[in-house]
């Protein structure tokens, strides 16, 4: 069961990552723009992270077409705990299921980069 997303999203980009605590003590950065669905999660490529050029040209893309969006790291990279050398393609498959869990409702649309 999807788990609402946390308040506070905005239809604009944040300017810093918001960070989503796992279970194991680890967290996930990431950001959220609020929007209609189909959702898009974009899942970056192997040790790339959510500031590169796809993501934030998907991101433009979705706000301006008003539809919800998510970019985010995945354990070890970018702004997420860990380091890269610890992380496994299972540990950040789990990544890519908590955020879509925790952090989207509804239809989502993933778009994926490389490993992603």
């Amino acid at each position: 069961m999807n788990t609402p997303p946390p308040s506070g999203s905005s239809k604009e980009a944040d300017p810093k990552p918001r960070i989503l605590a796992r279970d194991d003590g680890t967290t996930i950065a990431y950001h959220r723009l609020a929007g209609r669905a189909p959702g898009v999660v974009f899942l970056t490529g192997f040790n790339s992270d959510m500031t590169g050029g796809k993501a934030l040209a998907l991101e433009a893309f979705c706000r301006k077409r008003g539809q919800a969006f998510v970019r985010f790291d995945y354990f070890g990279h970018g702004a997420s705990s860990g380091t890269f050398e610890s992380g496994t393609i299972g540990r950040w498959a789990d990544d890519a299921v908590a955020v879509i869990d925790r952090l989207t409702e509804g239809p989502q649309v993933l778009v994926g980069s490389s490993m992603g």
